[in-house]
């Protein structure tokens, strides 16, 4: 996320900028996960979650020991915001009870359960699936099934691994805190900004305080490409494919077998490549591919001779493909990708080839599908329209409701009265138990008295019988 961009909302403001979480897990895959992202696709979602939120708290706690914080945290520095991207960092809301500001959340993921919690953000199991399983919508009985469990073991997970050491680093951190990070949770974070947009993928409730600016990386005016790239794109006759798997992944990490497949597909397609390579080793047809280790992605999506994104299905991807119109190829490694185009085949703007199963006829029959068949760029230029449609680019929002805490000093009135309820309390729990006793001691007192009555007549009856036999004799 540009931080810059969305924080310098006034020129005269000092502001103290922190790298991202996001930044950090970035610099953990490229130097030393990035070998297995690609081998370990097919390793549960439990057991990538684990490591996840191991990384977490690393980096969690790497952050608030740096020297350059500690130094922040002694000064006399004072700031009228916090704008923290939100990734289970909960531990640097401390930020906010130090400087004694509001805090604004950001998320460039979506919105997961860790930051729904942060602001009272409904999160319906029965459509909403959780990112990580992958799941579009609407879902049958057993994938609801399977998205509570599943919903279940993550809040079990985060219970025992990520809150607790989150609370101790807090505590460390800012020793003399007045109020304690489950407070700081449940009721710090004035506003989230978060990277989505109900065209980009189904409809689902906001707390007040929850403001989607999905596609506010994408540029409004489209910047002049580099020459080369520009001729390349020009002389592509038949059009061009645009391939890159993000800053994340490294393509040549991802075997020579499945390279060459890529390649023999690739040669059966009249468009030309350009694709995104992470090293000098890659010599091809300089006519037919044009490689490079970065690229202006965003910029190359726009021009109208790009027929094709061949993605991992990352949500910056997903959206800048969606801003331009232009139909994707998603082979999911890791996080939501799966799910993200889970929602693109399901919305008919894309195809998903497993990377377990990435060979020549898989990746060859998407290409076929998905270039010769124009429903698929019908269908993504029909919901770029609806992306486009908002009534102040995403960016111009951002800024706005980052104005709207400062100038309303924390903006509490935004916040859901259900942040000060317990889980029992905010699912009306304690009610529904009350109601059931209620409804119980309702219905079994008058059984109960109804028996006690018969069993009291009985016992005159049995008397009256024992007394008239005593006369008889």
């Amino acid at each position: 996320m540009d931080m810059r961009s969305l924080m310098l909302v006034h020129s005269n403001y000092r502001i103290h900028l922190r790298t991202t979480i996001t930044w950090k897990l970035q610099q953990i895959m490229n130097f030393s996960t990035v070998e297995q992202l690609f081998s370990e696709t097919d390793k549960s979602q439990i057991s990538k979650m684990v490591e996840m939120y191991t990384a977490v708290n690393y980096f969690s706690n790497s952050t608030l020991s740096s020297p350059a914080v500690k130094q922040l945290l002694r000064s006399n520095q004072k700031f009228d915001l916090v704008i923290l991207e939100i990734f289970l960092d909960h531990a640097l809301l401390g930020f906010a009870e130090h400087f004694g500001c509001p805090v604004i959340g950001t998320t460039t993921h979506g919105v997961l359960g860790w930051i729904n919690s942060l602001v009272g953000t409904p999160q319906p199991l029965s459509y909403v699936p959780h990112v990580h399983i992958g799941f579009s919508n609407p879902m049958n009985f057993w994938q609801r099934m399977a998205n509570v469990i599943f919903t279940a073991i993550d809040e079990t997970l985060l219970s025992v691994l990520v809150y607790p050491e989150q609370d101790r680093m807090y505590r460390e951190a800012f020793p003399n805190a007045k109020r304690s990070l489950s407070e700081m949770r449940r009721d710090a974070v004035s506003l989230v900004l978060v990277n989505n947009h109900f065209s980009l993928s189904y409809p689902r409730p906001y707390v007040p305080n929850m403001i989607e600016i999905g596609g506010f990386h994408v540029n409004r005016k489209v910047n002049p490409l580099p020459e080369n790239i520009l001729n390349f794109i020009a002389n592509s006759t038949d059009g061009v494919i645009y391939f890159s798997m993000g800053s994340n992944l490294k393509p040549s990490q991802m075997g020579k077998e499945k390279q060459q497949d890529l390649l023999n597909a690739f040669s059966k397609v009249k468009q030309n490549v350009i694709w995104k390579w992470d090293d000098e080793s890659l010599k091809l047809d300089k006519s037919k591919y044009f490689i490079a280790k970065w690229l202006p992605q965003d910029d190359i999506l726009a021009h109208p001779n790009v027929k094709l994104f061949i993605t991992h299905g990352g949500l910056l991807s997903c959206t800048e493909s969606i801003h331009h119109g232009k139909p994707i190829i998603g082979i999911p490694i890791f996080g939501d990708q799966q799910m993200n185009m889970d929602q693109a085949e399901k919305a008919g703007w894309g195809v998903a080839v497993k990377f377990t199963d990435l060979n020549e006829e898989s990746i060859t029959n998407a290409l076929n599908e998905v270039l010769n068949n124009d429903k698929y760029t019908k269908t993504v230029q029909l919901i770029s329209k609806r992306l486009r449609d908002q009534p102040l680019p995403p960016m111009d929002m951002a800024k706005y409701w980052v104005n709207y805490v400062l100038r309303h000093d924390g903006a509490e009135h935004l916040k859901s009265p259900g942040q000060q309820f317990c889980f029992i309390q905010y699912h009306n729990i304690d009610v529904y138990v009350f109601i059931i006793a209620l409804v119980a001691i309702l219905i079994a007192l008058p059984i109960k008295v109804f028996r006690a009555l018969c069993s009291q007549s009985a016992k005159h009856s049995s008397k009256i019988k024992s007394k008239s036999k005593k006369k008889t004799n």
